[in-house]
């Protein structure tokens, strides 16, 4: 038995870990719990049915012990106290497994898969990956993760309206907010970064062709900012967003799982600006997440050297 616990900011964070699971019990065929996953199991059709197509999976702990320890997990200390108290998981017979440094955890590995058919697993960590069968089962991934129909119809609503006059949609995904801290605000880029994509962007297509850019935040967007643009808004509802996101045509933005997750479901090409003067010279540059390897951008440093 599997039973995710971390607590996350971000709502693609949250998508993506869940859905490796999801993809790894497709194979191996372990139950699963996704308490971690509640508070956005209202939105989606799988969640809010309990519906996971034969999959032996459950939205709530199995036990009052696994809601405790769940519970604890969450605190702001809890985790730590817990992973220095290893008698008291062996004494209730669980084990709590966590991130190991930098690397990703390969959830096929079979001491793993052994594990969790025969342990009480809590997963305490965010790098385990199932990348051998992600987009395998990705079709099933897309079902269970579906919007509501009130949701949905919001959905296509934006996307309807923003289409009318456009022959292309690109959703620049313009993160804000908490991205002032993470990485010590290196992917917290200002508005002269967005627009200079944004004009490249332009620049790939023909000038007969209309493009509309639909901009996404999770702060007041300036009025005038995009000005010479021809700009499209969402909801600002953060399941809506991202799912009108994964409607359009194209993604630019900074590295975020959430423009991943929007690319991942509408199977939408995606550019992360992995530095603010990173160029777009090519449509070629544009990749479909499937959780597959990437490589980031880097300046021609020997050209660099030559100026």
């Amino acid at each position: 038995m599997v039973t995710l616990t971390q607590d996350f900011d971000g709502f693609g964070n949250h998508l993506l870990l869940t859905s490796h699971f999801l993809a790894n019990v497709a194979e191996n065929r372990y139950p699963l719990a996704i308490p971690s996953f509640e508070r956005y199991a209202p939105f989606f059709e799988g969640t809010s049915r309990h519906d996971y197509e034969g999959l032996p999976v459950s939205l709530q702990a199995p036990s009052p012990l696994h809601r405790l320890f769940f519970h604890t997990l969450r605190l702001r200390y809890g985790s730590h106290v817990l992973k220095r108290l290893p008698w008291v998981q062996r004494l209730l017979g669980v084990r709590i497994l966590t991130d190991h440094g930098a690397e990703e955890v390969n959830l096929n590995d079979p001491d793993f898969v052994r594990a969790a058919h025969s342990e009480q697993l809590l997963i305490h960590g965010w790098q385990l990956r199932d990348k051998a069968h992600f987009a395998q089962h990705g079709d099933l991934i897309r079902r269970i993760f579906r919007p509501v129909a009130v949701h949905q119809q919001a959905i296509e609503r934006v996307l309807a309206d923003n289409r009318r006059a456009a022959d292309v949609l690109v959703a620049v995904h313009i993160r804000r907010g908490d991205y002032a801290g993470w990485y010590g605000g290196a992917y917290l880029y200002d508005d002269a970064t967005y627009v200079r994509a944004m004009r490249q962007m332009q620049a790939l297509f023909a000038p007969s062709t209309r493009v509309r850019f639909v901009l996404f935040s999770n702060e007041a967007i300036s009025p005038t900012a995009y000005a010479e643009f021809d700009t499209g808004r969402s909801t600002d509802h953060p399941l809506e967003d991202l799912y009108a996101m994964a409607g359009c045509d194209y993604i630019i933005g900074p590295l975020s799982t959430y423009s991943m997750w929007a690319s991942f479901y509408g199977r939408v090409p995606l550019c992360h600006l992995h530095r603010p003067d990173q160029p777009l010279r090519s449509l070629a540059e544009f990749m479909v997440f499937e959780d597959q390897p990437t490589k980031q951008w880097e300046p021609n440093r020997a050209a660099v050297a030559q100026v």
